[in-house]
């Protein structure tokens, strides 16, 4: 059954509300993990996946991907290319390497020495690659709107950034607070553009229902790769306590539930 803009609307409004419970367990994994002290060497594990997510160092990685489509669409600018398409295309990519550099050079800072892209490859945790696995299997089976349902969740709320800007006391964490605060700012509107993309593409009821399976498979995942990636600070009882809903949700997110 078709459903018109109001009712799309509504349907991604009630999105937003049912994936925030897992948003707000992404923010319970750093503000943990941030409130207790650590020597710098534990931040590295947190970090380095960070800095992994954004560069993406891999053979079919994100931002490779796009390099080689921006080579390749360039010469059909303005025949068939859009320019604002092909703008878009560069911004995204600009920030994603942004969003590494502003983790390398944390991480830089504690090691002493340059990360280089061949060493990060080898910091991708097994929850992140179970994550990248759920977005692929969802993307072969469902196209365009696996595609925005995976865009829809990216960020997860900018939890961690928001959780991560909020630290200081000495200048490793007043630098990682800048590096998040940095983020947070880019990404806290990717929600809003991932209702908007469902909005788009999300024609029927029947389609509404996909994207709502498809939304809390991916949460569900990320969550698990945040608990991983800082070091296991929750347990398999909260994490499943927080998917039914058992958690408190941020002020913050009152902003993206209007």
């Amino acid at each position: 059954m078709a459903v018109d803009q109001l009712q799309a609307t509504q349907m991604g409004q009630h999105l937003l509300e049912y994936v925030s419970r897992w948003w707000a367990g992404e923010a319970e994994v750093a503000r943990t993990f941030f409130s207790r002290p650590h020597p710098p060497e534990e931040h590295l594990r947190w970090l380095r996946l960070q800095a992994f997510k954004e560069l993406q160092p891999r053979p079919n990685g994100i931002i490779i991907r796009n390099v080689e489509k921006l080579r390749t669409e360039y010469q059909d600018l303005e025949r068939g290319v859009d320019r604002r398409a092909y703008l878009g295309t560069l911004q995204f990519v600009l920030e994603e390497f942004r969003h590494y550099v502003l983790f390398a050079d944390v991480i830089d800072e504690i090691t002493g020495d340059r990360l280089m892209p061949e060493e990060l490859a080898t910091y991708e945790l097994p929850e992140e690659r179970k994550l990248r696995e759920v977005r692929e299997t969802a993307m072969r089976q469902w196209g365009e709107l696996a595609r925005c349902a995976s865009s829809f969740c990216e960020g997860g709320g900018a939890s961690i950034f928001y959780e991560g800007m909020q630290i200081g006391g000495d200048s490793l964490r007043e630098h990682i607070a800048a590096a998040c605060r940095s983020v947070y700012e880019d990404e806290i509107d990717h929600a809003r553009h991932g209702v908007q993309d469902l909005v788009r593409v999300a024609r029927t009821a029947d389609d509404w229902a996909t994207a709502h399976r498809l939304v809390e498979a991916i949460s569900r995942q990320r969550l698990q790769m945040r608990n991983e990636q800082f070091g296991f600070p929750l347990s398999e009882k909260r994490l499943e306590a927080i998917a039914q809903g058992k958690i408190e949700l941020p002020e913050r997110f009152q902003a993206l539930l209007v």
